[in-house]
């Protein structure tokens, strides 16, 4: 009998080119179940073009990015742009058709209090601000139980509180052990915190897959083994730094709006 194939997404052999230039080289990786993955580096080293292409949303120049049948992947975008006069309620509405997902209106409710965005679902998400917009691009990585979560500067623009709140709901998501992970981010305690594996992409191109504990033991944090290979590879690591780092449920008026939303498409 043949063992269960436990990866997740897989690249063979990647590379993408834009306007003649390369922007990956060559790169290979597998994330398999229960993989929590940071990707470091200089702007501009391909870092979020991998995890787009790992996330199927844009495809190489050559080589081959494979999903395991099955597999969810959630991904919160650095950057998104959305159609103006859209509501965050509407890009919400079409994620949850889109995936096919029933969730009840109580748990609906409670990532968004989590998040503190209830707030926010019936304004034009075009409108919002970047911090806003973030927790918007986080709640729809999320909030549909992906089986891989990527999440591409997941704190740029937030506050505090917001930033803490991420943290924990994060932390939550990760108690299932087969979850997978990706954190793209220049906050070296968000990589020593929730990763167990380091990649240090430069140009590219993969330079170094390291422990993220062997490194704590070895350099004492990330961020000073960051800082020593921006070192050798001649980086001005200018933007790399560490920071310091009871769901209420009613039924209030957005309950039942999602309870006639989901009775009126649930199967």
């Amino acid at each position: 009998m043949q063992q269960e194939n436990k990866y997740l997404v897989k690249a063979t052999n990647i590379s993408k080119i834009y306007n003649h230039e390369p922007v990956l080289s060559d790169i290979n990786l597998e994330v398999k179940k229960g993989d929590r993955i940071g990707i470091v580096g200089p702007n501009g080293s391909g870092k979020t073009t991998l995890c787009e292409i790992l996330a199927q949303l844009r495809r190489p120049s050559s080589g081959q990015a494979l999903k395991e049948y099955g597999v969810r992947i959630g991904m919160q975008l650095q950057e998104s742009k959305y159609p103006k006069g859209t509501t965050a309620y509407d890009i919400l509405n079409l994620y949850l058709k889109a995936y096919k997902l029933y969730l009840e209106p109580e748990v609906i409710l409670s990532y968004l209090t989590t998040l503190n965005v209830k707030e926010l679902m019936n304004k034009d998400i075009s409108k919002l601000s970047g911090g806003q917009q973030q927790r918007i691009n986080i709640l729809l990585a999320l909030i549909i139980n992906p089986d891989l979560v990527i999440l591409d500067e997941l704190a740029t623009g937030l506050d505090l509180e917001s930033k803490e709140r991420i943290y924990d709901l994060l932390s939550q998501f990760l108690g299932d052990q087969e979850k997978g992970l990706i954190i793209i981010s220049h906050n070296m305690d968000e990589i020593q915190n929730f990763c167990d594996t380091l990649i240090f992409m430069v140009n590219g191109v993969i330079q170094k897959i390291s422990n993220v504990q062997e490194i704590v033991r070895e350099f004492g944090t990330v961020e000073k083994f960051v800082k020593e290979k921006f070192k050798e590879y001649q980086i001005q690591p200018t933007n790399i730094s560490n920071s310091n780092l009871n769901q209420e449920v009613s039924n209030d008026k957005w309950a039942k709006q999602w309870k006639k939303y989901v009775d009126k498409n649930k199967k």
